[in-house]
């Protein structure tokens, strides 16, 4: 993957053109980040998504936690990944754990060692290296680190004990990571 700069604006905001290795024309940014259940859009078919404009809705975002009750990371490793499993060959994904109808953080259950959230099978504690296990089966094209989620109004202490533990789930995400 490779990222460039096209053009910088005065209140800091950038656009650039993201080459993914999947897709076969660089997408431009901003661009269309489409929503996904288990890897396939939840509202439109996939034979349909070819009438979308191309190249700037090839990006596909899915939660890794949406797999925590099957497949297997063994399983999705064993097909190729998640672009062959899905056969979605042309598009590029983006894997980031939260998902904002099905698997959302639970800042109450989140500790040092993993971060917690309510899915659709239960409360779930993610340590890095399940989710990074998780990851690498699924072979995406960009991926987000586990994050330590705090509602608003969170005291400082514990602002501070989010930042320091996302930042070490980071560091042991990035050791993980082929």
């Amino acid at each position: 993957m490779k990222f460039a700069v096209k053009a910088l604006s005065s209140g800091k905001a950038r656009a650039g053109v993201v080459h993914l290795g999947s897709c076969p024309s660089p997408i431009e940014t901003p661009c269309l980040l489409l929503s996904t259940r288990k890897g396939l859009p939840i509202f439109i078919s996939p034979d349909l998504l070819s009438s979308l404009p191309s190249p700037d809705s090839n990006l596909l975002q899915f939660s890794p936690l949406h797999f925590s009750e099957g497949p297997s990371p063994k399983t999705i490793s064993s097909i190729g990944g998640l672009h062959q499993m899905v056969g979605l060959h042309e598009y590029g994904f983006a894997a980031v754990a939260r998902d904002s109808i099905q698997c959302l953080p639970e800042c109450g259950s989140t500790n040092k060692t993993g971060a917690s959230f309510e899915t659709p099978c239960g409360r779930r504690l993610i340590k890095p290296v399940e989710y990074m296990e998780m990851i690498t089966s699924m072979k995406p094209n960009l991926w987000a680190t586990l994050a330590d989620e705090v509602p608003a109004w969170a005291n400082n202490k514990r602002n501070k004990t989010s930042v320091d533990r996302t930042v070490k789930w980071l560091d042991e995400c990035i050791a993980r990571s082929p």
